[in-house]
């Protein structure tokens, strides 16, 4: 059997039992024994834009993966089956060959497909589609739009399946530390990690069970540690806080820390240090102002 062969035959086993019926990303055909051609659903929140140029959130994709004959030596040839709205990705092609080297797994692709349409990961410099990319730059603050880690279906110590209310199944072997116990003293958290007692940690402001494999935060103000989609980093002085410990200024809508906000005198709505003044009041006093409602002070000026 030649090398080419061998990979192919690699790939296919590899790619059947970490993307299983119960999985986000599915095999839905495949072409060739081994197969040289895959279809894959993607069960990802991502976007796409309609006929009529408005943008809407879209929550399954279909791709097409092509292992041609230069394979595993040049990248897989990747196009989308159904539309999709991201920087890197046009109805032809998916930029993945900056990337790829002859060394990676062909999973370890399908996994980066999904970051990608979820946009967990992409690229606004040299850009495939333009406006997908400007789209990006404007959204900064609620991207990603799916924060499920991908990189779960790829680990020994990932959840097995689903229950019919839809809780995870854990396996017996913790993510974090490979500690075997049964599915019964397992836990499956929220990116189907299965931890041990000892390494679930339960986020203290939404409740979801995250493990040490997860990404936790610690705040900076009041030093819980929170899982990632409950924790902020403030744009002026860059500490991560939790969400009870963070706001967002109400002229720039960028997020802030308490520390870096300010209430304003005139609307009583918050404002960061960059969009706010210590102005004159007609009544004499001096107090805060946001730029929006400095005119509202009879004498405005800075003190």
């Amino acid at each position: 059997m030649s090398v080419r062969l061998r990979r192919l035959k690699a790939d296919f086993e590899k790619l059947n039992s970490f993307f299983t019926a119960e999985s986000r990303i599915r095999i839905k055909k495949t072409l060739g024994s081994p197969p040289e051609k895959y279809q894959f659903e993607y069960l990802v929140t991502g976007m796409e834009k309609r006929l009529d140029g408005k943008l809407q959130v879209r929550n399954n994709f279909l791709i097409e993966i092509t292992l041609t004959g230069s394979y595993p030596r040049m990248a897989p040839q990747c196009r989308m089956l159904t539309p999709v709205f991201h920087p890197n990705i046009a109805p032809h092609a998916i930029c993945i060959g900056d990337h790829w080297a002859a060394g990676e797994s062909l999973a370890n692709l399908v996994v980066r497909i999904a970051e990608m349409l979820s946009y967990q990961s992409y690229n606004v410099k040299s850009p495939l589609n333009g406006e997908a990319a400007q789209w990006a730059e404007q959204n900064r603050e609620k991207l990603p739009l799916d924060t499920f880690d991908y990189t779960a279906l790829l680990s020994i110590g990932e959840a097995v399946g689903r229950r019919a209310d839809g809780s995870a199944v854990a396996g017996d072997t913790c993510a974090n530390c490979g500690r075997k116990g049964s599915p019964e003293e397992m836990r499956a958290c929220v990116n189907l990690h299965v931890a041990c007692p000892q390494c679930a940690h339960a986020c203290p402001v939404c409740g979801s069970l995250g493990c040490l494999k997860c990404s936790l935060v610690a705040c900076s103000q009041c030093k819980r540690t929170v899982c990632a989609k409950c924790s902020y980093r403030c744009a002026s002085c860059q500490q991560t806080v939790c969400s009870e410990h963070a706001g967002a200024c109400a002229v720039c809508r960028e997020g802030r820390c308490q520390d870096c906000l300010v209430a304003c005198a005139a609307c009583g709505q918050s404002a960061c240090l960059e969009h706010v003044k210590k102005v004159a009041f007609s009544d004499g006093r001096q107090d805060y102002a946001c730029t929006g409602c400095i005119g509202r002070a009879a004498r405005a000026g800075t003190a």
